[in-house]
């Protein structure tokens, strides 16, 4: 059977003039009629379609690029979706590197990557999923609804490739069932080491609005994720916290003795693969790495009650 059978143009649902794919549909279509073998070959049939079909609904000059493991749709202006993808793939091999055993690229076919040139354009589509009310600025996010995708916004390559690394760290993750906090904090300093770009500057002003902020709001918000999605300052905050955290873990973390002994490093992923949204890591905290979360935050924060108020 060949994978070009499937048309999907019956199964695109317009919304703001824009196509989205009823997913569970065209997942009902390829798991009946393709073998094991051939469903990779048909997902990444149908995002070819779909994206045939988002380009020309944004506005016009979008083109869509392709690579081993990747799907973009970009600019055509200074041909940004080439470099884009050739980034991602260096990405991908950095984290399946570094993070071996816990980060992994779970899609039934290509990675999609949707670079959009304005913040109008990128606003339109990802109001898409979510509803209405005030959020949080961004320029780029995960879409884990239907078949999960990165959309970005930006024209410069090096901003889109800034937050093309932060988001394609969430994407190595989504299988996993850690708390917001923890995959920010890795989401972040990956997005930092990997471009060499706007590393953060921890120095002392810095660390004194954080324990001012954190003294009369508690550490609940950061906890929760609640933070991460607030508008204002807390958001801001809430990143460079995480950050902070997931540094002094991977810090202790390190192969100690030229890289042979590794129990500090095997524990820490431990605790990755364990920590759970729910209790917000606390416990795969107390058993991976012997201390809370609480003590955690106080190593950066100083004395205060940071444990997660469950």
């Amino acid at each position: 059977m060949r994978t070009t059978e499937l048309d999907i143009s019956g199964s695109l649902a317009w919304k703001e003039g824009l196509p989205r794919p009823q997913w569970d549909l065209i997942e009902t279509w390829i798991e009946s009629r393709c073998g094991p073998d051939r469903r990779a070959d048909a997902w990444v049939a149908v995002c070819r379609q779909w994206l045939a079909e988002l380009g020309p609904a944004l506005g016009r000059g979008y083109d869509v690029a392709e690579s081993d493991h990747f799907l973009a749709l970009a600019s055509l202006e200074d041909a940004p979706g080439r470099s884009l993808l050739q980034f991602a793939e260096r990405c991908r091999a950095v984290v399946l590197s570094v993070l071996a055993g816990v980060a992994e690229f779970k899609i039934p076919g290509k990675q999609v990557i949707l670079a959009l040139r304005t913040a109008e354009e990128y606003y339109r589509y990802i109001s898409l999923y979510f509803p209405e009310g005030g959020h949080g600025g961004s320029a780029g996010i995960h879409i884990r609804e239907g078949y999960p995708h990165i959309a970005l916004c930006g024209k410069q390559v090096w901003m889109l490739e800034n937050t093309l690394a932060h988001e394609l760290m969430h994407a190595s993750l989504q299988h996993l069932t850690m708390p917001l906090w923890l995959e920010e904090g890795l989401a972040q300093m990956f997005e930092h080491d990997m471009t060499g770009r706007s590393l953060l500057q921890v120095d002392t002003e810095m660390a004194r609005r954080h324990k001012r902020y954190w003294a009369k709001h508690g550490l609940d918000e950061l906890w929760r994720g609640e933070g991460f999605f607030r508008p204002g300052r807390g958001q801001e905050l809430s990143y460079q916290l995480a950050e902070i955290l997931v540094r002094l873990l991977i810090e202790e973390a390190r192969p100690r003795w030229f890289g042979l002994v590794r129990e500090p490093q095997r524990r820490f992923f431990a605790f990755v693969r364990q920590a759970r949204e729910s209790d917000c890591g606390e416990a795969a905290c107390r058993k991976h790495l012997q201390f809370g979360l609480g003590d955690l935050a106080a190593r950066f924060l100083g004395r205060g009650t940071w444990s997660p108020g469950l």
